[in-house]
């Protein structure tokens, strides 16, 4: 029983038996799979907003008067009341992952609560929560297996 093999000391291990562990952490340690897009869930929309092939997406509204046609256009999602600018932020896909930089939009730019600096690339994490204005979405890492 588990409750048995308790004490309140510790057990020394000799040194030669904590060398000989050092195969335990390759099945610990994840091989990381190469990123094939990543999938942005908006706060009540229905459906993902699905992103590949490109390695920077300018996130805003569209807005024909003005020539502004964003990658991502969030005026469907009420980026207008939500505070979301024309151009908002960029998503910048970086080696192994994705950064966002705010382009000194008027609502700012947060991440996981935190606010980002304007014009400086603040990395995401796979499920990172993200607020443009008041517009909050989750971005996820879509990977490709490892075929072996």
């Amino acid at each position: 029983m588990w409750g048995d093999a308790f004490t309140d000391k510790t057990d020394r291990l000799d040194i030669d038996d904590l060398l000989e562990t050092d195969k335990i952490g390759s099945l610990v340690i994840p091989v990381f799979a190469p990123l094939v897009g990543f999938t942005i869930r908006i706060n009540g929309a229905k459906d993902p907003i699905q992103l590949s092939g490109k390695t920077k997406y300018l996130l805003g509204r569209a807005d024909p008067k003005h020539d502004v046609n964003p990658d991502i256009d969030l005026g469907p999602y009420g980026g207008q009341q939500l505070g979301v600018s024309r151009k908002h932020a960029y998503l910048i896909q970086v080696d192994n992952g994705l950064s966002i930089r705010d382009l000194d939009s008027t609502n700012g730019t947060t991440v996981n609560g935190q606010i980002i600096s304007a014009n400086q690339d603040r990395p995401l994490r796979d499920g990172d929560e993200v607020r443009l204005g008041k517009l909050a979405f989750n971005i996820y890492f879509v990977t490709n297996p490892d075929p072996s």
